[in-house]
Protein backbone atom coordinates (compact mmCIF):
# COMPACT_ATOMS: atom_id res chain seq x y z
CA UNK A 1 0.00 0.00 0.00
CA UNK A 2 1.40 3.32 -1.11
CA UNK A 3 1.05 7.02 0.73
CA UNK A 4 1.85 9.97 -0.86
CA UNK A 5 4.06 12.59 0.87
CA UNK A 6 2.52 16.23 2.02
CA UNK A 7 4.56 18.95 0.86
CA UNK A 8 5.81 19.98 4.85
CA UNK A 9 7.56 15.54 4.30
CA UNK A 10 8.60 16.52 0.66
CA UNK A 11 10.33 20.03 1.57
CA UNK A 12 12.00 18.11 5.29
CA UNK A 13 13.47 15.19 2.98
CA UNK A 14 14.85 17.87 0.08
CA UNK A 15 16.34 19.58 3.20
CA UNK A 16 18.19 16.26 4.07
CA UNK A 17 18.84 15.60 0.76
CA UNK A 18 17.23 12.33 0.57
CA UNK A 19 14.49 10.72 -1.57
CA UNK A 20 11.78 9.13 0.21
CA UNK A 21 9.73 6.09 -0.83
CA UNK A 22 6.75 5.63 1.34
CA UNK A 23 5.07 2.14 2.78
CA UNK A 24 3.02 0.57 4.85
CA UNK A 25 3.43 -2.22 7.04
CA UNK A 26 0.76 -4.74 8.97
CA UNK A 27 2.57 -4.66 12.63
CA UNK A 28 1.99 -7.81 15.26
CA UNK A 29 -1.04 -6.17 16.21
CA UNK A 30 -3.03 -5.91 12.59
CA UNK A 31 -2.53 -2.25 12.55
CA UNK A 32 -0.94 -0.16 9.52
CA UNK A 33 2.26 1.66 10.25
CA UNK A 34 3.69 4.07 7.79
CA UNK A 35 7.41 3.94 7.00
CA UNK A 36 9.39 5.85 4.63
CA UNK A 37 12.47 4.02 3.13
CA UNK A 38 15.37 6.80 3.47
CA UNK A 39 18.94 7.37 2.65
CA UNK A 40 21.42 8.15 5.41
CA UNK A 41 24.91 8.82 5.01
CA UNK A 42 26.96 7.41 8.04
CA UNK A 43 30.16 8.47 9.42
CA UNK A 44 31.91 5.46 8.14
CA UNK A 45 33.30 6.01 4.85
CA UNK A 46 34.54 3.68 1.83
CA UNK A 47 37.64 3.11 0.28
CA UNK A 48 37.41 6.36 -1.54
CA UNK A 49 36.79 8.15 0.98
CA UNK A 50 32.87 8.59 0.50
CA UNK A 51 30.05 8.47 3.36
CA UNK A 52 28.70 4.45 3.38
CA UNK A 53 25.34 5.46 2.74
CA UNK A 54 23.04 3.29 4.32
CA UNK A 55 18.83 2.11 3.80
CA UNK A 56 16.51 3.22 6.63
CA UNK A 57 13.22 2.86 7.52
CA UNK A 58 11.53 6.36 8.75
CA UNK A 59 8.62 5.58 11.05
CA UNK A 60 6.89 9.28 11.52
CA UNK A 61 4.24 9.93 14.23
CA UNK A 62 0.82 10.33 12.32
CA UNK A 63 -0.57 13.37 12.81
CA UNK A 64 1.83 15.22 14.90
CA UNK A 65 1.24 18.47 16.16
CA UNK A 66 4.85 19.46 15.63
CA UNK A 67 8.46 18.35 16.08
CA UNK A 68 8.69 15.49 18.45
CA UNK A 69 11.27 13.23 19.84
CA UNK A 70 12.87 10.05 17.90
CA UNK A 71 14.33 6.66 18.74
CA UNK A 72 17.33 5.08 16.30
CA UNK A 73 17.23 1.39 15.94
CA UNK A 74 20.03 -0.53 15.78
CA UNK A 75 19.13 -4.23 14.35
CA UNK A 76 20.37 -7.84 15.52
CA UNK A 77 23.02 -10.25 14.35
CA UNK A 78 20.99 -11.57 11.81
CA UNK A 79 19.50 -7.88 10.18
CA UNK A 80 16.51 -6.15 9.55
CA UNK A 81 14.85 -8.56 7.72
CA UNK A 82 12.85 -11.66 7.74
CA UNK A 83 13.52 -14.04 4.95
CA UNK A 84 10.42 -13.22 3.57
CA UNK A 85 12.26 -9.42 3.03
CA UNK A 86 9.42 -7.83 5.41
CA UNK A 87 11.12 -5.38 8.40
CA UNK A 88 11.70 -8.15 11.66
CA UNK A 89 8.18 -8.53 14.20
CA UNK A 90 10.29 -6.96 17.04
CA UNK A 91 11.43 -3.73 15.34
CA UNK A 92 7.32 -3.23 14.10
CA UNK A 93 6.36 -3.93 17.03
CA UNK A 94 8.84 -1.34 19.47
CA UNK A 95 8.09 1.56 16.01
CA UNK A 96 4.42 1.19 16.52
CA UNK A 97 4.62 1.58 20.69
CA UNK A 98 6.82 4.25 20.07
CA UNK A 99 4.88 6.56 17.49
CA UNK A 100 1.84 5.53 19.74
CA UNK A 101 3.74 7.17 22.74
CA UNK A 102 4.52 10.10 20.06
CA UNK A 103 7.96 9.33 19.14
CA UNK A 104 9.69 8.65 15.37
CA UNK A 105 11.65 5.67 14.35
CA UNK A 106 14.76 5.40 12.27
CA UNK A 107 15.72 2.09 11.85
CA UNK A 108 18.94 1.28 10.27
CA UNK A 109 20.58 -1.06 8.27
CA UNK A 110 23.56 -1.79 9.01
CA UNK A 111 24.27 -4.91 6.65
CA UNK A 112 22.04 -5.56 3.64
CA UNK A 113 23.31 -1.47 2.82
CA UNK A 114 26.40 -2.86 2.75
CA UNK A 115 25.80 -6.19 0.73
CA UNK A 116 26.38 -8.45 4.04
CA UNK A 117 24.53 -11.08 5.40
CA UNK A 118 23.74 -12.81 8.98
CA UNK A 119 26.78 -12.07 11.39
CA UNK A 120 25.51 -14.35 14.19
CA UNK A 121 27.92 -16.85 13.61
CA UNK A 122 31.01 -14.31 13.65
CA UNK A 123 33.62 -13.30 11.09
CA UNK A 124 31.74 -10.00 9.54
CA UNK A 125 32.66 -7.04 8.37
CA UNK A 126 30.43 -4.68 9.99
CA UNK A 127 31.57 -4.37 13.56
CA UNK A 128 29.57 -3.52 16.58
CA UNK A 129 33.15 -1.32 17.87
CA UNK A 130 33.75 0.50 14.51
CA UNK A 131 30.85 0.94 11.50
CA UNK A 132 27.86 0.54 13.58
CA UNK A 133 28.42 2.99 16.16
CA UNK A 134 29.16 5.37 13.22
CA UNK A 135 26.03 4.53 11.85
CA UNK A 136 24.45 5.12 14.86
CA UNK A 137 25.80 8.18 14.68
CA UNK A 138 24.86 8.85 11.06
CA UNK A 139 21.16 8.23 11.50
CA UNK A 140 21.30 11.13 14.76
CA UNK A 141 22.58 13.76 12.19
CA UNK A 142 20.14 12.64 9.42
CA UNK A 143 17.14 13.30 12.24
CA UNK A 144 18.57 16.16 13.65
CA UNK A 145 18.49 18.09 10.05
CA UNK A 146 14.47 17.04 9.57
CA UNK A 147 12.16 19.85 10.88
CA UNK A 148 9.94 17.59 12.57
CA UNK A 149 12.16 16.07 15.34
CA UNK A 150 13.19 17.42 17.90
CA UNK A 151 17.39 17.49 17.47
CA UNK A 152 18.03 17.28 21.47
CA UNK A 153 15.55 14.21 22.02
CA UNK A 154 16.91 11.46 20.19
CA UNK A 155 17.32 7.95 21.80
CA UNK A 156 19.54 4.93 20.82
CA UNK A 157 18.03 1.11 21.31
CA UNK A 158 19.51 -1.61 19.86
CA UNK A 159 19.38 -5.62 20.40
CA UNK A 160 21.95 -8.47 20.71
CA UNK A 161 24.63 -6.92 17.95
CA UNK A 162 23.02 -4.11 18.05
CA UNK A 163 22.84 -3.04 21.93
CA UNK A 164 26.68 -4.05 21.57
CA UNK A 165 26.88 -1.09 19.36
CA UNK A 166 24.67 0.84 21.52
CA UNK A 167 27.91 0.00 24.55
CA UNK A 168 30.56 1.49 21.79
CA UNK A 169 28.64 3.79 20.39
CA UNK A 170 27.83 6.00 23.75
CA UNK A 171 31.23 4.55 24.94
CA UNK A 172 34.35 6.61 25.72
CA UNK A 173 35.46 5.65 21.76
CA UNK A 174 32.11 6.50 20.22
CA UNK A 175 31.91 8.96 18.02
CA UNK A 176 29.80 10.97 20.02
CA UNK A 177 33.28 12.41 21.14
CA UNK A 178 34.21 13.52 17.92
CA UNK A 179 33.00 16.57 17.35
CA UNK A 180 30.87 17.56 14.28
CA UNK A 181 31.76 21.45 13.86
CA UNK A 182 34.18 22.19 11.05
CA UNK A 183 37.74 23.05 12.53
CA UNK A 184 38.22 26.72 13.43
CA UNK A 185 34.80 27.37 13.20
CA UNK A 186 33.78 27.74 16.64
CA UNK A 187 30.43 26.53 15.30
CA UNK A 188 28.43 24.53 18.29
CA UNK A 189 28.18 20.71 18.06
CA UNK A 190 25.11 18.94 17.97
CA UNK A 191 22.96 17.41 20.39
CA UNK A 192 24.31 13.92 21.77
CA UNK A 193 21.61 11.22 22.29
CA UNK A 194 19.49 11.92 25.26
CA UNK A 195 19.28 8.51 25.98
CA UNK A 196 19.91 4.41 25.39
CA UNK A 197 18.46 0.91 25.49
CA UNK A 198 20.08 -2.11 24.98
CA UNK A 199 18.90 -4.99 24.83
CA UNK A 200 20.46 -8.35 25.84
CA UNK A 201 23.89 -6.57 24.23
CA UNK A 202 27.00 -8.80 23.05
CA UNK A 203 30.70 -7.24 24.13
CA UNK A 204 28.86 -6.41 27.37
CA UNK A 205 32.29 -7.62 29.69
CA UNK A 206 34.84 -5.79 30.74
CA UNK A 207 36.94 -7.52 28.33
CA UNK A 208 35.82 -5.62 25.11
CA UNK A 209 34.29 -2.65 27.03
CA UNK A 210 37.08 -1.72 29.55
CA UNK A 211 36.94 -1.12 33.55
CA UNK A 212 37.42 2.18 32.39
CA UNK A 213 34.16 2.59 30.22
CA UNK A 214 32.20 5.31 30.57
CA UNK A 215 29.18 7.52 29.51
CA UNK A 216 27.43 10.63 30.51
CA UNK A 217 24.12 9.39 28.65
CA UNK A 218 21.96 7.48 30.27
CA UNK A 219 20.87 3.73 29.73
CA UNK A 220 18.93 1.23 30.11
CA UNK A 221 20.62 -2.34 30.02
CA UNK A 222 17.85 -4.92 29.71
CA UNK A 223 18.67 -9.29 29.82
CA UNK A 224 17.45 -12.39 30.25
CA UNK A 225 19.35 -14.75 33.37
CA UNK A 226 19.11 -17.80 31.11
CA UNK A 227 20.61 -16.47 28.14
CA UNK A 228 23.19 -18.71 27.32
CA UNK A 229 24.28 -16.24 24.00
CA UNK A 230 25.11 -12.63 25.94
CA UNK A 231 25.61 -14.22 29.10
CA UNK A 232 24.55 -11.92 31.95
CA UNK A 233 27.09 -12.33 34.79
CA UNK A 234 30.12 -11.01 32.54
CA UNK A 235 27.58 -8.00 31.93
CA UNK A 236 26.75 -7.43 35.37
CA UNK A 237 30.10 -7.26 36.38
CA UNK A 238 30.89 -5.07 33.89
CA UNK A 239 28.08 -2.66 34.70
CA UNK A 240 28.79 -2.91 38.78
CA UNK A 241 32.65 -1.68 37.77
CA UNK A 242 31.53 0.93 35.59
CA UNK A 243 28.58 2.38 37.79
CA UNK A 244 30.98 2.32 41.18
CA UNK A 245 32.46 5.14 38.80
CA UNK A 246 29.56 7.05 38.28
CA UNK A 247 28.05 5.76 34.51
CA UNK A 248 24.01 6.47 34.69
CA UNK A 249 23.03 2.70 33.69
CA UNK A 250 20.17 1.21 34.80
CA UNK A 251 20.44 -2.43 34.69
CA UNK A 252 18.01 -5.29 35.19
CA UNK A 253 18.23 -8.94 35.00
CA UNK A 254 14.86 -10.88 34.23
CA UNK A 255 14.59 -14.44 35.41
CA UNK A 256 13.81 -16.96 33.31
CA UNK A 257 14.53 -15.08 30.42
CA UNK A 258 16.27 -16.17 26.72
CA UNK A 259 17.47 -14.23 24.23
CA UNK A 260 14.95 -12.22 22.17
CA UNK A 261 12.55 -12.39 25.42
CA UNK A 262 10.77 -9.14 24.07
CA UNK A 263 9.94 -10.30 20.66
CA UNK A 264 6.41 -10.68 20.21
CA UNK A 265 5.21 -14.03 19.99
CA UNK A 266 8.31 -16.11 19.34
CA UNK A 267 8.24 -19.82 20.50
CA UNK A 268 11.38 -20.45 22.74
CA UNK A 269 13.75 -23.23 21.07
CA UNK A 270 17.54 -23.73 20.18
CA UNK A 271 19.18 -22.20 16.69
CA UNK A 272 21.52 -24.43 16.07
CA UNK A 273 21.96 -22.73 12.98
CA UNK A 274 23.60 -20.07 14.84
CA UNK A 275 26.27 -21.98 17.09
CA UNK A 276 29.40 -20.40 17.67
CA UNK A 277 32.04 -22.37 15.78
CA UNK A 278 34.57 -21.35 18.43
CA UNK A 279 32.66 -22.20 21.27
CA UNK A 280 30.21 -24.26 20.13
CA UNK A 281 27.46 -22.70 22.37
CA UNK A 282 24.14 -23.54 20.85
CA UNK A 283 21.75 -20.52 21.24
CA UNK A 284 18.14 -20.19 22.06
CA UNK A 285 15.68 -17.54 21.78
CA UNK A 286 12.23 -16.75 22.61
CA UNK A 287 9.66 -14.67 24.11
CA UNK A 288 9.13 -14.31 27.95
CA UNK A 289 5.88 -12.77 28.46
CA UNK A 290 6.37 -11.61 31.60
CA UNK A 291 9.84 -10.10 31.46
CA UNK A 292 8.54 -8.72 27.53
CA UNK A 293 5.82 -6.86 29.41
CA UNK A 294 8.12 -5.42 32.66
CA UNK A 295 10.55 -4.28 29.83
CA UNK A 296 7.66 -2.54 27.56
CA UNK A 297 6.92 -0.44 30.95
CA UNK A 298 10.66 0.06 31.64
CA UNK A 299 11.61 1.21 28.30
CA UNK A 300 8.31 3.56 28.05
CA UNK A 301 9.07 5.49 31.78
CA UNK A 302 12.89 5.93 31.27
CA UNK A 303 12.24 7.19 27.54
CA UNK A 304 9.42 9.21 28.75
CA UNK A 305 11.78 10.98 31.78
CA UNK A 306 14.71 11.22 29.00
CA UNK A 307 12.45 13.17 26.84
CA UNK A 308 10.70 15.30 29.36
CA UNK A 309 7.52 14.10 28.69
Amino acid sequence: MSFGCSPARFAAALAAGVCLNVLALLSPAGLAVAQEKVAVASLDTDAAGKPVMLDAYLFRVPNANGPTPAVVFMHGCNGMFTRKGGIDRRELDWAQRFNALGYAVLAVDSFTSRAQASECRGGGDVRPSVERPRDAYGALRYLQRLLDILPDRVALMGWSHGGGTVLFSIGPKGPGHLSDASSGTGAKAAPDFAAAVAFYPGWCNLKAQGADWSTSIPLLLLTGADDVWSKPAPCDAFVQAVTSKGAPITFHIYPGAVHDFDYPNLPVRARPEFTNPKTHVVPITGTQPEARDDAIARVTAFLAKAFGK
